[in-house]
């Protein structure tokens, strides 16, 4: 008998909304779920919040031909949950973007009454994201700067190994790559 075949992250498209399991259409967070392993779900418990609640919002408010820009962030944005001090530095960071950005808009139009109440760091990731996707223009001007900001939050959780640690990692790969021919590894206490 030859059944329906089953929905896996090959087969799926972006799409906006929450889906109750992975079919057809999927938000770039379920597919993310679906890349680490995870049970199906728009909040991968491997994603950043911050990182997982400004890609479902911004998800959710562009049109079919600018989402296909986020199909990288659904696996960039596996491994990403750090501490909640990681989280804080990343909610810092969007929240200055998107400042520098309503305080632009509001300088050119003047007609603007203030600027949206800004959310402090640790608000909960929906109210960030809905802060700082009000403050992306329509304009690809205004993606791609976004883009960018998501590749700044994502590498503020990479962390580059001490010094000593990286040269303790090159005299194991040499000493690997050469046999360990009458070679002693010094080895440091970190």
């Amino acid at each position: 008998m030859a059944g329906k075949p089953t929905a896996n992250h090959q087969t799926t498209r972006l799409g906006p909304g929450r889906h109750d399991g992975p079919g057809a259409v999927v938000c770039v967070m379920e597919l993310a779920s679906m890349l680490a392993g995870e049970r199906f779900s728009d909040r991968p418990a491997s994603v950043c919040p911050i990182i997982g609640a400004l890609l479902r919002a911004y998800n959710d408010a562009l049109d079919d031909q600018r989402r296909g820009d986020l199909y990288r962030y659904a696996a960039e944005a596996v491994g990403t949950r750090g501490d909640f001090i990681l989280q804080l530095r990343r909610a810092a960071t969007a929240l200055g973007w998107a400042r520098d950005r309503h305080s632009a808009r509001a300088r050119r139009w003047r007609a603007l009454k203030g600027l949206p109440l800004e959310p402090a760091p640790d608000w909960g990731p929906d109210q960030i994201a809905r802060y700082v996707i009000r403050s992306v223009g329509r304009d690809d001007d205004g993606h791609e700067q976004l883009m960018a900001l998501l590749d700044r939050l994502i590498e503020l959780g990479v962390v580059t190994p001490p010094l000593e640690v990286a040269e303790l990692v090159e005299q194991l790969t040499e000493a690997v790559e050469h046999g360990c021919r009458g070679k002693q590894l010094v080895v440091a206490e970190l």
